[in-house]
């Protein structure tokens, strides 16, 4: 038992360990999960409004050249005069060295601005033909003839884009770059097309000083892409492969190089896209790094909580085991001193010890009344075989008295010791065997003839029956006697006295009433005594109708009863209901 106790203490606590470790873990987990989530969406949201501002800042060049007029007057400027041509570029340059100027002053980022003319207006031919790469100065703004660049994709992407701005990495110069098409009101009707394309080139670096690019933990990662998917910038520890632009604004695990990554993206304008990568292993290591100390002070506390459980269990165990083995001692409970339940402590254990008293209490007074029963069972059958002895005895003395009588010539005498002795044959001869109703009428004719010697009045015996039911119907012995017996005591006066026997079937059984001529008594009162009941009945201390009734009961059951009624002639009447039912077919049939 203990050992079981203790096993059953252990596992309840490794699983309450197991469960909390588990229920903290999944909760912490997520909580960090949003926290990180809730860390990148704030920096997008406030990286988003600065991308905001500079894209509004530069789109403000393009914005002034729409309805910029004396622009369109240089642009639209065709003359043989190559000094008229070189004023127009430089007034061109002028202009955009002045948007320049204000560009530096709205920003506060050093950059270059840059305009690529389209070959067909005439001042195009004479300008320069530069690349984005060369001739590379910072804060400066130039002029160019889109001659040399007309063929690269970013010039093409631009111009496909045409009312939105196209951003790409210079990788020869590691700038970023904002191009856009330039339009002008001003230009000739023959020219149905833009002006060129604007391109302000911004060092990387001093654009992503502007930036905060801060990440949630050391491993976690930047993207900086354009609406194409090209990579403007990447944190050093970013993964090789990118998510999908597509998902912006959504914070999802992607898989990647088999690898699980906490990804949230935003867009500018669907211009840029600026996303954060955090890998999910990281999150899991801080997770894990978090919950150690509870798992160092599971594992320091766990052995000395087992020693406590030990000891609990023992605490527990020992007085059930000692009272096991106290109980396991007992051979004879009637020997057993019962104080020894008293030495426990427990409340529990106290109740079970007065509970187990109070039965060893019961059983022995049980084994008393036993014992006495045995005792008793004992004595009455000793009895039983002394009284069969006297009976036996006294009816062979009367045998005797009766010879000696005949041989004397006293007849009188002879008939009276011959009735005693048949009635005593009777009485002794298979007492519990019943009797036919001719027999037990035979006994009381022999009872009659030994009451005549002390009453001097007749008294007469009246049989209402068919011989069949006299010879065929059975009854306990020393029924009707008590009830004759009764009636002959109870009338002493009567100088007549006529006792009528009357048997017949009825439905489930059969029926006998002793109806006698007597003065006769209260019935009701006599039901009563037979039911138990109080009444003011003289009773005498003989065999009794009690007697009568219950012996009836007990051989055919409840159904089967002693009642008495009165005739119309105020007769009383006893009347006996016996349930019979095989009987009652036998004499029907």
């Amino acid at each position: 038992m203990r050992k079981k106790m203790f096993l059953i203490l252990c596992s309840t606590l490794s699983m309450v360990f197991l469960i909390s470790w588990f229920l903290i873990y999944i909760i912490f987990r997520s909580v960090l999960y949003r926290e990180i989530e809730q860390q990148q969406k704030n920096l997008q949201a406030y990286n988003e409004t600065i991308f905001t501002s500079y894209i509004d800042s530069f789109g403000m060049v393009p914005f002034q050249l729409v309805n910029d007029e004396e622009i369109g007057a240089s642009l639209n400027l065709d003359s043989d005069n190559s000094l008229d041509m070189f004023r127009a570029r430089e007034f061109v340059r002028k202009k955009f060295n002045s948007y320049l100027g204000q560009q530096l002053f709205s920003s506060n980022l050093d950059c270059r601005l840059l305009l690529y003319l389209n070959e067909d207006l005439p001042l195009s031919s004479h300008c320069d033909a530069r690349s984005l790469s060369e001739d590379i100065k910072s804060r400066t703004s130039c002029v160019y003839s889109s001659r040399k660049v007309a063929s690269e994709e970013w010039y093409h992407r631009t111009l496909r884009t045409t009312w939105s701005p196209y951003f790409f990495l210079n990788e020869d110069t590691n700038e970023l770059c904002y191009a856009r098409c330039a339009w002008n009101y001003y230009l000739n009707a023959s020219v149905s097309h833009d002006i060129g394309v604007i391109v302000i080139a911004i060092p990387q670096e001093a654009f992503l000083k502007k930036l905060t690019l801060q990440v949630s933990t050391p491993d976690s990662s930047v993207f900086l892409t354009n609406e194409y998917g090209e990579i403007l910038y990447a944190s050093p520890n970013a993964p090789a492969l990118l998510p999908s632009s597509e998902s912006a604004g959504e914070f999802h695990a992607q898989d990647f190089l088999d690898d699980r990554y906490l990804v949230s993206t935003a867009s500018v304008n669907n211009d840029l896209f600026l996303t954060f990568v955090t890998p999910q292993r990281t999150i899991e290591m801080m997770v894990r790094r978090a919950l150690l100390p509870y798992v160092l002070f599971a594992l320091i506390s766990f052995p000395a909580l087992i020693g406590i459980l030990y000891l609990l269990s023992c605490r527990i165990t020992a007085p059930v085991i000692s009272l096991a083995a106290l109980i396991g001692t007992i051979e004879d409970t009637r020997t057993f001193d019962t104080s020894l339940l008293s030495s426990y402590q427990d409340a529990e254990l106290k109740v079970l010890c007065q509970s187990f008293t109070d039965m060893i209490g019961r059983e022995n007074e049980l084994v008393e009344r036993i014992i006495r029963e045995n005792h008793d069972k004992r004595a009455a059958t000793l009895h039983a075989l002394q009284a069969q002895i006297n009976p036996h005895f006294l009816y062979n003395a009367l045998d005797i008295v009766s010879w000696l009588a005949l041989n004397k010539n006293e007849d009188s005498i002879a008939d009276i010791v011959s009735s005693i002795s048949n009635m005593m044959h009777y009485s002794i001869s298979r007492p519990d065997a019943l009797s036919t109703l001719q027999q037990e009428l035979d006994n009381i004719r022999e009872f009659i003839r030994i009451y005549r010697l002390e009453r001097p009045g007749e008294i007469s015996l009246v049989v209402l029956a068919s011989s069949e039911h006299l010879n065929r119907l059975q009854i306990p012995k020393f029924t009707l006697q008590p009830l004759v017996e009764n009636a002959v005591l109870h009338n002493p006066d009567l100088a007549a006295l006529t006792i009528t026997v009357e048997a017949g079937i009825i439905a489930g059984g059969f029926q006998i009433t002793v109806t006698d001529s007597g003065a006769g008594a209260d019935p009701e009162k006599l039901n009563a005594f037979l039911r138990y009941e109080e009444t003011d009945l003289k009773v005498s201390s003989g065999f009794g109708i009690r007697n009568v009734n219950e012996r009836l009961q007990l051989h055919y059951g409840n159904n089967s009863r002693l009642s008495y009624t009165c005739t119309a002639t105020g007769h009383l009447t006893a009347m006996l209901m016996i349930n019979d039912q095989e009987s009652a077919r036998d004499l029907n049939l």
